[in-house]
This record gives structure tokens, C-alpha cells and sequence, in this order.
């Protein structure tokens, strides 16, 4: 099992634009041959509810998004299946965008807490 969190932090909030996004962290996270990356649990507060908080494995299209300002969940996503026959390092992407029709701030304070699996 690992555990990542993560809090935007800085200096000044974020402003958003309308539909704009911003990378609030990226980790690289190897796995092994026949293994997948699961997303087994979010824990995530964002300083508005027009936020929408998305977890992607990049070069994969494993995605997971969920709308609103704050969330538990236990999606258990599969983000990535390695089938390639040799171990990938993924760049485990965590973003925010800004559904809302005008520009909204995000919080140094909004945090999140993901557990995932490599099985």
C-alpha cells in the first residue's frame, strides 16, 4: 500500500479562470510487470465546491475525476494495468479545475490524501 498526500501550500492562493486547470503535484511511481496501480482511497477539501479534483497516470489514460469541494471515497480505479512485460514508471498526476463560469480561489490550505495499491 502507498499513501501520498499533499497540500497546495505557497505563499498566495490560486486564482482559476473558468475551466482552467493547475498540477498541484506530481509523483513518479514504478510498477512491476503484470501489477496495476489502484487508486483505492481519496480523502480530499478543496476551498470550493465549483473544484474538480482529478488523479491521473500519465503516459496511461487511467483517470479518476470527482466533482465538488470535498469527498471520501473508495473508488478502487484501476489507473494503470501493466502489461508491457517489463516494469513502467508512471508520473502519478494530481490536478484541479475550475468548473464554475467565473474565476474561483483555490485555497493554500486545500488538501488531499490518496491510498493506492500496486496488485
Amino acid at each position: 500500500m502507498l499513501q501520498l498526500n499533499g497540500i497546495v501550500g505557497g505563499n498566495n492562493p490560486i486564482k482559476l479562470l473558468p475551466g482552467k486547470s493547475v498540477d498541484v503535484q506530481t509523483i513518479v511511481i514504478d510498477v512491476p510487470n503484470g501489477k496495476k496501480l489502484v487508486l483505492k482511497s481519496l480523502n480530499f477539501l478543496l476551498s470550493n465546491d465549483a473544484f474538480i479534483f482529478k488523479v491521473e497516470a500519465l503516459p496511461s489514460t487511467g483517470t479518476f475525476t470527482v466533482r465538488g469541494g470535498a469527498g471520501d471515497l473508495q473508488p478502487n480505479k484501476v489507473l494503470f494495468n501493466n502489461r508491457t512485460g517489463d516494469g513502467v514508471r508512471i508520473f502519478l498526476n494530481i490536478a484541479v479545475t475550475n468548473s464554475a463560469r467565473n474565476t474561483r480561489t483555490l485555497n493554500r490550505t486545500s488538501c488531499w490524501l490518496l491510498k493506492l495499491a500496486r496488485v
